[in-house]
């Protein structure tokens, strides 16, 4: 009895140990290697990084449309308020050539604005290339607004029937649209040929540069064809 035991406690100490060295021998270490966290960190820090510029550019186009819709905006009730005024003279003075010159004008801003929402529609980037004009035309149409308003609010319903203030305030109106006009078309331009010439020429510092150095490489040749001769 004592022998079969004996053996049986020999057998079980033999699995035990043949079983701890099978084990260490496929067992996982546990391994930490700096250059590989510090990589996934950095790879972190990158994708932080852009995902914020993306988010913030993104926040520059809506701020974007929205000025262009403000600029619309503004430019429609200033044109209403001028039709109203005007409704209460003399239908000759409603046919000026002053009075139908504004009239065109802003039909072009609302015309560029347009084409500018239907080149933004397709590439919202391109808002981006013109965004001093829009913070400029935001900021004239809004104080064209709080003129023409505060003008006819301050002088009455019979404002335009004095000559005198009508005079100066349609010659005041019509210089700030023709301003507003201008920057709108520079605006649309800029978005356009921006989408013509694309991206990466539109934003290379050293545009002007190569275009010097080409011209005087060009002058050179044309020199040295003349020496030849």
């Amino acid at each position: 009895m004592r022998k079969q035991l004996f053996m049986l406690i020999w057998v079980l100490v033999t699995v035990l140990i043949v079983g701890s060295c099978f084990l260490e021998g496929y067992a996982q270490r546990v391994v930490f290697d700096s250059r590989h966290f510090g990589i996934v960190n950095e790879n972190s820090v990158v994708r932080n990084a852009a995902e914020m510029t993306h988010n913030e550019f993104l926040d520059r186009i809506n701020a974007s449309l929205k000025q262009i819709n403000l600029n619309c905006a503004t430019v429609v009730a200033a044109q209403t308020m001028i039709y109203e005024g005007l409704s209460n003279v003399n239908s000759a003075l409603k046919g000026g050539l002053m009075v139908k010159n504004m009239a065109i004008v802003c039909r072009d801003i609302l015309n560029y604005s347009t084409q500018m929402a239907e080149l933004a529609r397709a590439e919202p980037y391109l808002l981006l290339f013109a965004e001093d004009m829009y913070r400029e035309m935001n900021s004239r149409a809004v104080r064209l607004f709080s003129e023409v308003s505060g003008f006819v609010l301050k002088s009455g319903s019979n404002i335009l029937m004095d000559y005198g203030s009508r005079d100066a305030l349609l010659r005041k109106i019509n210089t700030e649209l023709h301003i507003l006009s201008g920057l709108t078309y520079g605006a649309w331009k800029v978005m356009y040929y921006a989408k013509i010439k694309g991206v990466f020429s539109s934003l290379n510092p050293f545009r002007s540069f190569i275009s010097q150095d080409r011209s005087m490489v060009e002058d050179i040749i044309r020199n040295a064809k003349y020496l030849k001769r």
